[in-house]
Formats: structure tokens, C-alpha cells, sequence
């Protein structure tokens, strides 16, 4: 069955990040800085996967250049095959959805990798949890074995990315498990 896209949401399922925004806390960030910081890493997503799909014919805006050549450096250095790029993924059990940036193998390896691509520069605890849902959303949507996932936070300067690895996915799944059905408890939208 086909998800069909109602607004923002997908009708019947809840997406990964709106399970995770009751633990998110950005009151200390001025609305404005708030909003242009998620316009810039929405178009830097969207340079990565046209660079990723060999599709980039269009300039890179200003303002995103130093995040993405941070984010080539490193694709051209390391990766060896992009297994999913952006690619929207469902659990029908959970009635969750995720936008899963990359799912790749890397050179000198064998293991397939998730990567979703950061532009803060902090990291948030959520985001070990985060992985662990995209994990979840690829290894139940087909017969990858995902052994390793993390963020790589962009450089806004444009050097080479930090990769944030997580290896506790047990307990990463479990509580985003547990956040998932707090908020299928308490009704959340």
C-alpha cells in the first residue's frame, strides 16, 4: 500500500524526528536564526543527494558551499557505493517514516554504513537515537544488514566533516522505542 503525503505528514505514520521534537530544546536560539539554519541545511541536503546521484548541474547557493564541499571531501574520499540515497522508508508495525540520507558501503569495507547528514555544529544526543529508528526503517524495508550509523556534521568552514559514530544499537532502539510509545500514548501529532 502506497503512503500518500497529507501536508507535512504521511497519512497514518508518524515520522521519526516529530517522535523525537518533545526532547529537542531550541528556546535559546532566536526563531529567526532557527529558521534560517533549517532553510540552509534543507538545501544543503538537497545539493549532497544531487551530488550523490551524479545530478548537480544547477550553482550551489552561497551560504551552503562550505557544508557542502565539506560534505564532497569526504564522500569522494571514503565512500565506495551508495547503496539508498534520500530515500523515504515506512514501518507498518510502528506506524513510523524516516528520510534516510545515505545508506553506503565504504572503501576497505564490506559493512554497509547509515549516514545522515548534519549541519549544527553540536551534536544532540537525539540523533544516536535518530539512527537507530533509520536503522530499524532499512533493515525491516529490505535484507540490508546495517553494522554501523552515525552523523557527519559538516564543516561550515568547508574542511573535512566530523563522523559521529553510534555502536549501542540495542539500547539506542530501545529508547527510541520507548519515546515512540509515549507518544502513540499520549496522542501527539
Amino acid at each position: 500500500m502506497k503512503k500518500q503525503k497529507n501536508g507535512d505528514s504521511f497519512e497514518g505514520y508518524t515520522r521519526v524526528t516529530s517522535i523525537l521534537n518533545p526532547f529537542t530544546d531550541f528556546s535559546q536560539i532566536h526563531p529567526d536564526v532557527l529558521a534560517n539554519a533549517a532553510d540552509r541545511g534543507t538545501r544543503v541536503h538537497r545539493f549532497c543527494e544531487l551530488y550523490v546521484k551524479n545530478l548537480l548541474i544547477e550553482p550551489i547557493d552561497e551560504d551552503c558551499k562550505p557544508y557542502f564541499e565539506s560534505f564532497v571531501q569526504w564522500f569522494d574520499t571514503v565512500v565506495d557505493e551508495v547503496v539508498k540515497a534520500e530515500q523515504r522508508l515506512f514501518c507498518d508495525h510502528w506506524k513510523i517514516t524516516g528520510q534516510i540520507d545515505l545508506v553506503l558501503r565504504l572503501k576497505d569495507s564490506d559493512s554497509v554504513h547509515i549516514v545522515d547528514i548534519k549541519t549544527p555544529q553540536t551534536c544532540s544526543k537525539l540523533w544516536a537515537l535518530q539512527t537507530a529508528a533509520y536503522m530499524h526503517l532499512v533493515e525491516s524495508n529490505s535484507d540490508i544488514k546495517v553494522s554501523h550509523r552515525g552523523c557527519l556534521m559538516l564543516s561550515r568552514s568547508g574542511e573535512l566533516p566530523t563522523m559521529v559514530g553510534y555502536s549501542n544499537h540495542d539500547r539506542d532502539k530501545d529508547l527510541f522505542f520507548s519515546a515512540c510509545k509515549l507518544h502513540q500514548f499520549v496522542g501527539l501529532k
